[in-house]
């Protein structure tokens, strides 16, 4: 048994309350999420990206050819081992599409989003944190979601397991229960979506050192391979977890520093810091190690914020509840209008979800125009091309021109790259010694991003033979003539 459980504040038990009486206690709170939700939701044009482009492919190629096996979509990683960890959020991305296009993509990524959030503060509410404690911290938990995960990708499966399996081990740690195994099952459909599912597993683990539980220490990880994958997921998680090259190269994957966008990071885990210092028995035993987890992990890669922002609002509003004290009761009038606020937010809201619902595909793709696709499959429609598309549009590539199924160098998946390979990608479109000249050699058609690339996009325009054939919303598309293309 956790060692704190019995000195943990005890969670405040409230009897049943009317629906009406419930909306006028948590208004403000309910009313807070839905303008920060409804905000979400007015930003989702531009969300489907490299990610949800790469979730789209794969999950149509499970769906016509089966899970895959072997590398067999670009040119650096034909015949090479692919192990699909996320093969099942895929999958239920594609038949999303297939349903509703890239709008209920888009809106389906914000419900499950929002839902997430709205059930951490759900369980922070359940754990008796005051609506005053859920909202002085709210701002912040969105704000790190807006800044380091709001992209429609399958990781957007993986917010609801994450504060589902915090729950329970969370309540475990107050009141022991068999409920706490139901995180087993979890684990196993969560491994079959995003790999964040290692996190969850490390958090059971945790939870099973402070109960003492065999299972929960020796089960976790057997979890993670409950896959048609099997052994060969242990692999993936080491050339994906363990990847030195990732943290080196690739953005989201480096630790994040003070700056505008990650201060609220550095804030909260001040704030939960002294809190801890202040009434840390609030919290049991385990609560705390979990905070201090997935702070850790927020330290050790910008892409983890957003788990540490999902657990500090479950568990941060108890300790601040216990230091701001008990919050006053609302004049009737105030409760009714917070009611009224809450409604009237949800409702805007669900209007504007139903309104991304009825936007047409080309609404989302405002960043890949479908003529430049086109553009690129003709200028590749020898047996021979190929094409060099950076990771923005790789996989929309292949997914508005599957004609272009080995054609192309490279695509998302950089977990199926050597380092060199990562190296050669990074060094790009660096405006000195970049690897533009060597990388691009032996390709017929370049496909660039005009912000991020420009350099290497002057010197190709330069190129003898090269020329400019498509350019628009930042997509670039350079054409060689075949005595300039260098095999």
């Amino acid at each position: 048994m956790d060692s704190r459980a019995e000195s943990a504040a005890p969670v405040a038990v409230r009897g049943a309350l009317p629906f009406a009486a419930r909306l006028e206690r948590d208004g403000l709170v309910l009313a807070s999420f839905a303008v920060f939700a409804s905000a979400l939701v007015l930003r989702l044009v531009g969300q489907v990206n490299a990610d949800g482009w790469l979730a789209l492919v794969a999950g149509r190629e499970i769906a016509r050819h089966g899970l895959p096996h072997h590398e067999a979509l670009t040119l650096w990683s034909h015949g090479a081992q692919w192990v699909d960890q996320q093969w099942l959020g895929q999958l239920a991305f594609y038949g999303l599409y297939l349903v509703g296009g890239l709008a209920l993509v888009a809106v389906a990524h914000a419900v499950l989003t929002g839902g997430a959030y709205l059930a951490a503060i759900a369980a922070a509410r359940a754990r008796g944190a005051s609506p005053r404690a859920v909202l002085f911290l709210l701002p912040a938990c969105f704000w790190l979601l807006i800044f380091g995960s709001w992209q429609a990708r399958t990781q957007s499966l993986a917010y609801l397991p994450f504060v589902a399996v915090l729950w329970l081990l969370a309540s475990d740690s107050r009141r022991p229960s068999p409920r706490v195994y139901l995180v087993l099952p979890l684990l196993a459909l969560w491994g079959n979506v995003h790999g964040s599912v290692a996190l969850g597993a490390a958090l059971v683990v945790l939870r099973g050192l402070t109960r003492r539980s065999a299972a929960l220490v020796l089960l976790p990880p057997l979890a993670l391979l409950a896959s048609p994958y099997g052994l060969g997921l242990v692999d993936y998680y080491r050339k994906t977890l363990l990847n030195p090259a990732f943290g080196a190269m690739v953005n989201e994957w480096q630790a994040p520093t003070i700056g505008l966008t990650t201060f609220p990071f550095f804030a909260l885990v001040v704030l939960a810091a002294w809190l801890l210092g202040r009434r840390r028995r609030v919290l049991t035993g385990f609560e705390q190690l979990a905070l201090l987890a997935t702070a850790g992990g927020g330290f050790f890669a910008e892409r983890n914020v957003v788990w540490f922002a999902l657990a500090a609002l479950q568990l941060l509003p108890a300790l601040l509840t216990e230091e701001l004290g008990p919050e006053p009761k609302a004049e009737p009038r105030a409760a009714r209008l917070n009611a009224t606020l809450a409604v009237a937010s949800l409702a805007v809201l669900g209007l504007l979800s139903v309104r991304t619902l009825a936007r047409p595909d080309s609404f989302f793709e405002h960043d890949y125009p479908a003529a430049g696709a086109a553009r690129v499959a003709a200028l590749a429609a020898r047996p021979d091309a190929r094409v060099l598309a950076n990771v923005k549009y790789a996989d929309w590539l292949l997914w508005q021109e599957p004609g272009l199924r080995g054609k192309l160098a490279y695509d998302a998946r950089l977990e199926l790259l050597s380092r060199s390979e990562l190296l050669r990608i990074y060094d790009f479109g660096l405006p000195f010694g970049g690897s533009w000249r060597s990388t691009s050699r032996g390709y017929d058609v370049l496909v660039l991003d005009g912000s991020n690339d420009r350099f290497a996009i002057r010197g190709l325009r330069a190129e003898p033979g090269s020329r400019l054939v498509y350019e628009r919303n930042g997509m670039t598309v350079i054409a060689r003539s075949p005595s300039r293309n260098e095999r």
